[in-house]
């Protein structure tokens, strides 16, 4: 007989068990928290450029190639400027002279395209071959137009023939964007005309003077 009423109570008391499991557990604050046995999965997601895991910023920059360069290269400080060869002229002017040179410029492979802007950054000082000489640019799509006879016809307007050294362009041209990740963009040449004007032919303090003109271009991508 007291078997019988211990599995009496085994039996309620497993009954008790599982409607609790089926109805939840009640807290003492008097919240159901279900018990339901459920599978689980979680998904992961990150940026992407297209299948590339991974967004990356773009890039921007020139690069030149004066004549006498063994390869295109970058010169972003005055002190390590790139040298336009005006030709051995340049190291004996008279007065009345003008002699060319030129500096091509191109955005590096996978870069963004560019607009530039001419500075001068000679320091002019009266009385001295700064103050007398003068020069001019022009922005072309090759070399060849460098040279007395093709300069006055050839490409676009930078800077007036006949501007002090010390003057800069309000002129901007453009570069295009590199072609792809391995191929650089579209170069474009600036040529300088830097004249000897004629009115020094009786300054005899000029002879033997010397000065090293210098110019920078200011680059900006453009999008």
């Amino acid at each position: 007989m007291g078997g019988i009423r211990v599995e009496a109570r085994r039996a309620r008391s497993r009954n008790k068990a599982l409607a609790i499991a089926a109805g939840g557990i009640v807290l003492a604050a008097g919240i159901t928290v279900p018990s339901l046995a459920a599978w689980t999965d979680i998904e992961w997601v990150t940026g992407g450029a297209g299948n590339d895991a991974g967004v990356t910023a773009s890039t921007f920059e020139v690069e030149q190639f004066a004549a006498g360069d063994a390869d295109w290269g970058h010169y972003e400080t005055e002190a390590g400027a790139n040298v336009v060869d005006f030709s051995a002229q340049a190291a004996a002017l008279s007065p009345g002279d003008t002699v060319y040179g030129y500096v091509r410029l191109r955005t590096v492979a996978g870069s963004l395209g560019g607009s530039l802007t001419l500075a001068a950054d000679t320091a002019v000082v009266a009385d001295t071959l700064s103050a007398a000489l003068s020069y001019g640019a022009r922005v072309m799509d090759d070399t060849t137009g460098c040279t007395a006879a093709a300069y006055a016809t050839t490409g676009t307007e930078l800077q007036a023939v006949g501007s002090a050294l010390s003057a800069s362009s309000g002129s901007t041209f453009s570069l295009a964007a590199a072609a792809d990740a391995s191929t650089p963009g579209t170069e474009q040449v600036v040529c300088f005309a830097l004249t000897f004007p004629s009115a020094f032919a009786d300054d005899t303090a000029l002879q033997g003077d010397t000065v090293a003109p210098v110019w920078h271009f200011d680059a900006v991508s453009v999008s």
